[in-house]
């Protein structure tokens, strides 16, 4: 199928960190002191946990099996270290620098097609308080993911104060759903007919709150 103007390709992150060389062999991974703390406080594999620790920029807490983690200014489970879908003795990692990433592919195809796209890249996650994962676009290029809806009034005539919709997340959850999360072999989604705004820069910095603004991030904060 050609690609044509205006069209978002969204990627499994599996398909990228494999190409990149992010699948790691468990038997070479080095498991510390620390590693070995998690797991037991948590119930969590020891190497496992050491990848975890490797990987994340900040550990929060945890449940059973997991790790609430901070990676690339992103909340998600286990620093995006998986098991799934995964050969057998490897676990996938996300792609050093899914905006980098997203930005080359996107100027390869675009190279290729001759047109203007827009490329994410997408994995899970889950959300607090919700069963079930979700998609998310951990890395982008070529579009502006932030629909600004803050001035425009309401169905009341009231001025929107506060709302910016999350155009990449939306797209990643749509295409999640068609990826699925087992053996479907669906590893890139096309989205056509979505009226988005071109852009030329790593679009993901775009999507991104500070802590100190964010309601569940200065929350988990507050409490530790």
């Amino acid at each position: 199928m050609a690609l044509r103007r205006g069209d978002v390709v969204a990627i499994a992150s599996k398909i990228v960190s494999a190409c990149e060389g992010r699948v790691v062999r468990l038997a070479d991974v080095k498991v510390t002191a620390r590693a070995k703390r998690l797991s037991n406080r948590w119930g969590l594999n020891a190497t496992l946990a050491a990848l975890v620790l490797s990987e994340a920029d900040e550990i929060l807490g945890g449940v059973k099996g997991f790790l609430l983690t901070v990676k690339n200014g992103i909340l998600t489970p286990n620093a995006g270290v998986d098991l799934k879908n995964s050969p057998p003795g490897t676990a996938t990692l996300w792609p050093t620098n899914p905006d980098r990433s997203a930005n080359r592919l996107r100027t390869s195809l675009e190279r290729r097609y001759r047109t203007r796209l827009g490329v994410e890249i997408v994995d899970s996650h889950v959300t607090a308080l919700r069963l079930g994962t979700v998609g998310l676009a951990i890395g982008l290029s070529g579009f502006n993911p932030i629909r600004d809806r803050r001035g425009i009034d309401d169905l009341f005539g009231r001025p929107i104060r506060v709302t910016q919709a999350n155009i990449a997340d939306d797209i990643a959850s749509a295409t999640h759903l068609l990826m699925g999360e087992s053996a479907e072999r669906i590893g890139a989604v096309i989205v056509r007919g979505l009226t988005t705004e071109a852009r030329r820069v790593d679009d993901g910095r775009l999507v991104k709150f500070p802590k100190r603004k964010c309601l569940i991030g200065n929350s988990l904060a507050s409490f530790r």
